[in-house]
């Protein structure tokens, strides 16, 4: 192994990208496409090389959170060979040290793996974004939820809007294309998005019965629809549900942590809610 550079990521790069993407994540060349054809025009990827070789990545999703510019750090990776020689925390701080610059306030992530939270508190970033979850039985949505009438398909235009107007201001807003990326993702890997009137939900049900909704974003006069539009669209015996810590829905449900924040700036937040994780 020679010096490792740290640099932007190019054009040139893509292949690489692709290959670091498919060995880190178990994925398919389907899956990094899905990815990559919805945010390559605004991510930021920065690269560790070994050479001309890039061996690590990662990207930046810009966002916003109460109006200041942030970013969501995203599909962090580093080839087997390379692991566990620091070269991810200098990528990290390289890429951070960049969007400092660029005016980033706060920089988001979310593990895939809780045993990555420690790695991350090393790195500055703390256990500040919130979720609910609450895992109830078909016969208690049964018990809360309404039904309306026919609810066509929200657009991604639509989900974008709607989750801009509705969240509040500690939630992380997202680019379009971002939004495009989640829909095509969750329907990618064998999910789907069920709409009512003014609300979504994205799914994913197991073949044994069990649902798991990663985001349920609706406007208060219309969430207890979008729990029987979800009843009306799966057989499911129980879910799991996610949704933003300023819902009250179920007697159950409990405070989780919904990802890291670290600051980049004098700009705090106490707590803050990602929503779409996507990892």
């Amino acid at each position: 192994m020679s010096k490792i550079d740290y640099r932007y990521g190019e054009f040139k790069d893509v292949s690489a990208l692709k290959k670091i993407w498919i060995d880190c994540f178990n994925d398919t060349a389907k899956g990094f496409r899905t990815f990559w054809k919805n945010i390559q025009k605004i991510t930021r990827v920065y690269v560790a090389c070994d050479g001309s070789k890039p061996v690590a990545c990662v990207y930046q999703i810009p966002c916003t959170v109460d109006g200041q510019q942030c970013h969501y750090l995203f599909g962090a990776a580093t080839l087997n060979d390379y692991r566990c020689k620091g070269i991810m925390k200098n990528l990290i701080d390289f890429s951070l040290e960049d969007a400092s610059d660029r005016g980033d306030k706060i920089s988001f992530l979310f593990t895939a793996n809780e045993r990555f939270e420690h790695y991350y508190e090393k790195l500055g970033y703390a256990k500040l974004c919130k979720r609910k979850f609450a895992a109830v039985s078909r016969d208690e949505l049964m018990r809360v939820a309404e039904y309306g009438g026919f609810c066509v398909s929200m657009s991604v235009n639509g989900i974008y809007e709607l989750r801009n107007k509705v969240l509040l201001q500690n939630s992380l807003k997202f680019p379009i294309e971002y939004i495009k990326y989640s829909v095509a993702a969750t329907r990618h890997y064998g999910g789907y998005t069920v709409c009512s009137g003014a609300g979504y939900a994205i799914v994913k049900e197991d073949k044994y019965g069990e649902c798991t909704i990663s985001e349920l974003t609706a406007d208060e006069g219309d969430l207890y629809a979008l729990l029987g539009e979800l009843l009306e669209n799966t057989n499911a015996a129980t879910f799991n549900f996610n949704y933003p810590t300023s819902y009250k829905i179920f007697e159950n449900e409990q405070i989780l942590n919904d990802g890291m924040l670290k600051y980049l700036s004098d700009y705090k937040l106490s707590e803050a809610y990602i929503g779409l994780r996507n990892q």
